[in-house]
């Protein structure tokens, strides 16, 4: 029998298929092996099934995906939450700007989370000027207290009927937010190394939630994580996925400009009067850095 689903959940190279309300454990057909395609959460298959009675199948086929991200590595999905806590552990800027490049260039729309803001009551000024720095580029920003549910409504409105995939280092609060959006579902939630400073990583594969109450509306749990690999090639294409970059990258004096090094370049000019953030320019140098010298090698 040949039904039709969606992988919900991969595990060592088992994948979970929801195919008429039914969930299934399958493996895939060696021809994915053969033509270099991998199975992703999100993906719309065909199974074989094997036991109705102990819901075992063969993915025979995958549809055509309307989307596709590299890291995480899932399919077929509208948006992006990224969730940095504002505070224990502190945010990592530089670690949040090479996650929104890699989006920029996907193309996948991205909201910004700026969690645990009950630990920064004291001190709001430290918060605004966090959020700041990314609103003033045009990235949506939630502050979100999953103690309190403060932003939680506001989270609510971004994801329904998406399906939205939910990213961030370990230790920010995904678990603790999953648990809010679905009552139930108890997502394992973890302490933060008080020897690191760095969070705990709790969710150990990709899984596809439906969120109950909400039509047509799933949330897709990724692994914490505490480094990103960019997925641009060239130092020189960099300025294109930095938004505040955009209506000034053919402005400057120099055709070609890469605003680090050159005289007249209007990127620059801005960060000194202050329409560009500095802390965003100075992480775009050194992401342009790490590149050229990655080429190099």
């Amino acid at each position: 029998m040949t039904l039709k689903g969606r992988i919900i959940k991969g595990i060592g190279g088992f994948y979970y298929v929801d195919a008429a309300g039914v969930l299934y454990e399958t493996r895939a057909r060696g021809l994915f092996r053969k033509t270099g395609i991998t199975p992703l959460v999100g993906d719309i298959v065909e199974i074989d099934v094997i036991s109705e009675e102990e819901h075992t199948a063969y993915l025979t086929e995958i549809d055509e995906r309307t989307s596709c991200l590299t890291r995480p590595a899932v399919a077929n999905v509208d948006q992006v939450l990224v969730i940095f806590a504002c505070t224990n552990p502190p945010a990592n800027t530089g670690l949040l700007d090479r996650f929104l490049l890699n989006m920029e260039k996907q193309e996948i729309e991205t909201c910004i989370v700026f969690s645990k803001i009950d630990l920064l009551e004291d001190a709001p000024d430290e918060l605004d000027k966090l959020c700041g720095i990314y609103e003033k580029t045009g990235y949506k920003v939630i502050r979100l207290s999953n103690k309190s549910e403060e932003g939680l409504d506001a989270i609510k409105d971004f994801i329904r009927g998406k399906m939205t995939v939910l990213s961030g280092p370990s230790g920010v609060g995904k678990s603790s937010l999953i648990n809010n959006l679905v009552p139930g579902f108890d997502a394992e939630t973890g302490d933060i190394s008080k020897k690191l400073g760095k969070g705990k990583n709790t969710t150990r594969h990709t899984e596809f939630i439906s969120v109950p109450g909400e039509a047509d509306t799933f949330i897709i749990d990724t692994p914490g994580y505490s480094s990103i690999e960019l997925l641009i090639d060239d130092e020189n294409d960099v300025k294109y996925y930095v938004r505040e970059f955009g209506g000034y990258n053919e402005q400057c004096r120099f055709a070609g400009c890469v605003h680090v090094a050159e005289p007249g370049c209007m990127i620059k000019d801005r960060v000194e009067n202050g329409e560009i953030s500095e802390q965003r320019y100075q992480s775009y140098v050194d992401i342009y850095n790490e590149i050229k010298n990655r080429r190099k090698w």
